[in-house]
This record gives C-alpha cells, sequence and structure tokens, in this order.
C-alpha cells in the first residue's frame, strides 16, 4: 500500500471521528442554531470519509473533500470566533473540527494530484 492510500485511509478516519464529535456536540452545547447546523453539515463528512476509504483510486472523492471541508473548515472557524468573542465560550470540539479540516484538505490535494500523474 502506497503512502497516498495510507493518508487517505487516515483521513477518512478522521472525518469518521469528526462527523461522531459534530453530532456529539448537540449533547455537549445545546440546540442553539449553530449547532445544529454544524451538526447536520458534520453528518455528511461520515459519507466523505466511507468514500475516502473504499473508493481509493476516485479523484471525484478528493475533489468533494477538498471543495466540501474548505468551506465546512471556514465555517467553523467564524463559528468558533462569533462563539468565543460573542458567549466567551471556548468551544474544544469545534476546534478539533477546524484541525481537521486543516489535516484533511492538504492530503486530499496530495492525493488528487498524485492519482492525476498516474493518468
Amino acid at each position: 500500500m502506497e503512502n497516498r492510500e495510507k493518508l487517505r485511509i487516515f483521513a477518512g478516519i478522521l472525518l469518521i471521528i469528526s462527523t461522531i464529535t459534530h453530532v456529539s456536540q448537540i449533547f455537549f452545547y445545546g440546540t442553539d442554531w449553530h449547532t445544529i447546523g454544524a451538526a447536520i453539515y458534520g453528518s455528511g463528512y461520515a459519507v466523505l470519509g466511507i468514500l475516502l476509504i473504499y473508493f481509493r483510486e476516485k479523484k471525484i472523492v478528493d475533489l468533494l473533500c477538498i471543495i466540501i471541508l474548505t468551506i465546512g473548515g471556514t465555517l467553523g472557524l467564524i463559528r468558533f470566533i462569533i462563539v468565543l468573542t460573542t458567549e466567551n465560550i471556548f468551544n474544544v470540539l469545534n476546534l478539533f473540527h477546524v484541525i481537521v479540516d486543516i489535516i484533511v484538505v492538504p492530503i486530499c490535494i496530495y492525493s488528487y494530484l498524485k492519482l492525476r500523474e498516474k493518468d
């Protein structure tokens, strides 16, 4: 198994863990609109994680992850800043989600570029 595949599996596992924490934050932080929105958006990360693991040779999965996680990471960072400044709450789970996005997006870019080289 080459490094690209190992990294993709790692990214997929991170996304599945991120899904669990996205949904579980409803129990920790309540049902505010931004928490519900993050849980719904984060639920899609499970699908992306599974796709990354099972379809290791598909460039479209990498592209989907790059686009969706960049959007999610940007929204998560905005949410983190807003919650920190307006409610004075340091949301560890939200910070974790942003860090996962920062890790997974470059992995998917790397994987996409390596798959393009094969073609």
